[in-house]
């Protein structure tokens, strides 16, 4: 899918440093994937030294015992421009949330790792409703799909999917009673 978000990092004098990543933006999976996977300030340092994303995955680096390029990717690797096509001007850059929020911009949801080391994200038009916490909004989000978050799933839920996990949830809490 083509959900575009920005990932950023509070900087400690108050400024934004940020990539933009073009796939899978929305919190099912970049902001899942971001709680799971990127925790630490070197592993997001790391990751905004990649530059600009196609696509967000649970791994950096790719093996080296195999090829990975943008049209022939490793699975829940990061698909970098720069690394991965050769594009030139993709590193991160500092932005400001507000430009971000613009929406003209076609981003739909920005994620910034904060100085405390938490993720928060706003979807892209409501930045003046503050930065939410992230892992409050995956749960809500969940609770709104009406199904626990599934353990190592990032991904899109069709409305089939959401029908079968809610039925299998439902049948999963009667058994329990």
């Amino acid at each position: 899918m083509g959900t575009r978000s920005y990932i950023c990092k509070e900087m400690p004098d108050g400024t934004y440093t940020g990539i933009y990543c073009h796939s899978d933006g929305y919190l099912t999976h970049n902001g899942a994937m971001l709680l799971d996977h990127y925790k630490t300030e070197k592993k997001v340092d790391k990751l905004l030294s990649l530059g600009n994303l196609s696509y967000l995955g649970e791994m950096l680096d790719p093996s080296p015992d195999e090829p990975h390029s943008f049209e022939n990717r490793q699975d829940g690797v990061c698909v970098a421009y720069a690394r991965d096509r050769g594009e030139k001007e993709q590193q991160a850059t500092e932005v400001k949330l507000t430009d971000i929020d613009d929406p003209t911009s076609w981003i739909e949801y920005c994620y910034v790792y904060g100085q405390d080391g938490k993720w928060r994200y706003f979807e892209c038009g409501h930045l003046n409703e503050g930065l939410k916490d992230l892992q409050l909004g995956l749960e809500e989000e969940y609770q709104k799909l009406g199904f626990p978050r599934p353990k190592g799933y990032y991904g899109f839920y069709t409305q089939e999917d959401i029908k079968r996990l809610r039925y299998l949830n439902e049948k999963a809490q009667e058994q329990a009673e």
